[in-house]
């Protein structure tokens, strides 16, 4: 009966420490990058390239401080194709290519949905 209850303990500091971790840095970042890169995407859209540079710097800046504590947590594989969608972007928008980096965008913003649904406190994801 003791190591059921022992169990039990450490099963639920485990799912707590999963919430705090959730909605302490996940849900407040995917929801910056989802309203921040709609922004973007407008921005790209009307070609205001300078604009654009200065604000995927920005985003690219703050992305290196999330994947700091995100990197513990976090599947590194979702964690290589976001930095790697952000690159891409990056490329797109210093070349001004308008197409390419709306695309980028939206595959930027999926990935953001990607992470948010993997590590949400759900019972699927619980169990």
């Amino acid at each position: 009966m003791r190591m059921v209850v022992i169990s039990l303990i450490i099963l639920l500091l485990m799912i707590g420490i999963w919430a705090w971790f959730y909605y302490a840095s996940v849900a407040p970042a995917t929801t910056y990058y989802w309203d921040n890169l709609a922004h973007l995407s407008d921005i790209v859209r009307n070609e205001d390239w300078e604009t654009a540079r200065k604000d995927i710097s920005i985003h690219t800046d703050k992305w290196y401080e999330i994947k700091k504590t995100w990197v513990f947590f976090i599947n590194q594989r979702d964690l290589d194709n976001i930095d790697s969608s952000i690159r891409q972007l990056s490329v797109y928008i210093e070349n001004e290519e308008k197409v390419l980096a709306q695309a980028e965008l939206e595959h930027l913003i999926v990935l953001f949905y990607i992470v948010d649904e993997n590590e949400c406190l759900t019972i699927e994801n619980i169990f």
